[in-house]
């Protein structure tokens, strides 16, 4: 760009800055001197007394903060005084210490010398008199010592067997308190509630449609799982739903599941109740499984490594009563009284435990078997080969099937009879209802022509349901009264007993059927 150009420019910048500056000078105001002057004043006094009010207080804090520093200088000097005494006083006790230390060990030194030259000097009498007592007695130092050793091993026999004698007329005179003492500590020691249970169950039904899906077509349903399970079903308006009763509770539990499943279904029919029940029998081993498993954690038994059909057998032990008490709770306090009692008498817990929890092992397969519990706990802890004999001798002698070996299982026939004896731990009258159940129902099957009977409603009711080909309408009332007489003249029951005998006609065909055949 050339130079006269640049100069133009900066010129007309300059004279713009001029013009723009004088305007801003005109359209400013005017300032009061006056006024500015007493605003500055006014100031000037508020800030000097603001300073006074400073100076003041910092005179204050130095004030406070000098006499904070010699009081902290007074104590120092009283702490440092007082730690320079205790100082001295621990010199001069360990002063004194040193010195009595020195002074034992003087004489530690001295009777140390003087032991010394006592064992030298008898050593050298006892190799100058030796030979000359030997000489003199005729024999040698070493027959005199083994004589001497012979005696007195003599006379220690003698005293253990007076002294084991005197023990054993003791215990003998005493052993009935010494017993009676041990039982009772071990029973107060045990505080758990009693297991009484029930062999029948409820299961709500509100709705008559989902009733009549359970029942079936032709009652097919119910006929399957009756048959199935050999469960008794009845459908009681009383209690609004279906009960379901059976002595193996295992069977009854399969039975709940299948018929909750099927309420679950919104349409039944034979096939799926058959996948149903399959579904629940599979549901219901796991579920066993899964109980053993648990029981095996809670006695400290993982280490032995049971297998599943073991711990299914563990499991069933929930679902199996005797004179409705539970039998997995009475094995856990068996059990548990064993190892008391074990635990007083010194004897071997491992084994105290393994025969008390398993000793009515059997009772979980004994329904279906049909043999005694304690042989089938004997030959199921034999066949899985994972307990000792010990452990097996206590578990399975507590009915005296054999003569008792082991002290073991002595306490696990004592802890057996603990449980089932003690106050609320069974109850007979349901064993006796249960009798009283069945002979009703055994005297209603005997008669010719009955398929089944059911005792319902406490056994003040029993159902008789009849073969339809075998007897007709006429001979309904005969059987009735018949069943009555026996009943009445062979069972002892409180009350009346009303007999319901039931006699139905199947069709093979349905009515639509028929329509469309015509």
């Amino acid at each position: 760009m050339p130079f006269p150009l640049i100069f133009v420019i900066l010129l007309v910048v300059t004279v713009a800055a001029a013009v723009l500056a004088h305007a801003s000078l005109k359209i400013r105001p005017r300032i009061n001197t006056a006024e500015a002057r007493q605003q500055a004043t006014t100031i000037l006094y508020k800030a000097e007394q603001e300073c006074d009010q400073i100076r003041e207080k910092t005179r204050d804090q130095a004030k406070r903060f000098r006499d904070a520093t010699v009081e902290m200088d007074r104590r120092a000097q009283l702490i440092e005084q007082r730690a320079a005494k205790t100082i001295q006083l621990l010199e001069e006790r360990s002063a004194s210490k040193e010195k009595e230390v020195q002074q034992i060990q003087n004489e530690l030194d001295q009777l140390n010398q003087e032991i010394l030259k006592f064992t030298t000097e008898q050593e050298a009498l006892k190799k100058e008199v030796t030979p000359q007592l030997a000489k003199v007695a005729g024999t040698s130092a070493e027959t005199v010592k083994n004589q001497l050793l012979s005696e007195l091993a003599q006379d220690l026999d003698l005293a253990r067997e007076t002294r084991l004698s005197k023990l054993i007329d003791y215990t003998r005179e005493h052993s009935p308190v010494i017993a009676k003492s041990m039982l009772i500590e071990s029973i107060h020691r045990y505080s758990a509630s009693t297991s009484v249970e029930k062999k029948n169950l409820v299961i709500p039904v509100n709705r008559n449609e989902t009733k009549a899906r359970l029942i079936g077509q032709n009652a097919e349903i119910l006929t399957l799982l009756e048959n199935e399970l050999g469960v008794d079903i009845v459908f009681d308006e009383g209690r609004g739903g279906i009960v379901v009763s059976h002595f193996e509770l295992v069977k009854k539990h399969i039975a709940r599941e299948t018929i909750l499943k099927l309420i679950r279904d919104r349409i039944i029919d034979l096939e799926k109740a058959k996948k149903r029940l399959e579904e629940a029998r599979a549901e219901t081993r796991a579920h066993l499984i899964d109980l053993g498993d648990k029981v095996a954690k809670k006695l400290d038994l993982e280490y032995r490594k049971f297998p599943a059909d073991f711990k299914e057998i563990l499991g069933r032990l929930k679902y199996r009563t005797s004179y409705g008490q539970n039998i997995l709770k009475h094995c856990f306090e068996v059990g548990y009284f064993t190892l008391l009692l074990g635990n007083e008498l010194g004897l071997n817990q491992e084994v105290c435990k393994i025969g008390g929890f398993f000793h009515d092992l059997g009772k979980a397969i004994d329904q279906e078997d049909g043999r005694p519990h304690d042989i089938l706990t004997k030959e199921i802890m034999e066949k899985f080969n994972i307990f000792s004999w010990e452990e097996i001798h206590a578990a399975w002698t507590h009915h005296d099937a054999i003569p008792i070996e082991t002290a073991e299982a002595l306490l696990v026939k004592a802890g057996d009879a603990i449980s089932a004896g003690r106050p609320g731990a069974r109850q007979e009258t349901i064993e006796k209802y249960l009798a009283r159940v069945m002979a009703i129902e055994g005297i209603a099957n005997s008669y010719e022509g009955v398929n089944k009977s059911y005792a319902i409603s406490g056994g003040r009711e029993l159902r008789v349901l009849v073969d339809p080909k075998r007897l007709d309408d006429t001979n309904l009332s005969e059987l009735a009264s018949t069943i009555a007489k026996e009943i009445e003249g062979n069972v002892a029951y409180p009350g009346q007993i009303k007999i319901n005998v039931i006699r139905r006609i199947q069709h093979n065909r349905t009515i639509k059927e028929k329509i469309k055949k015509v």
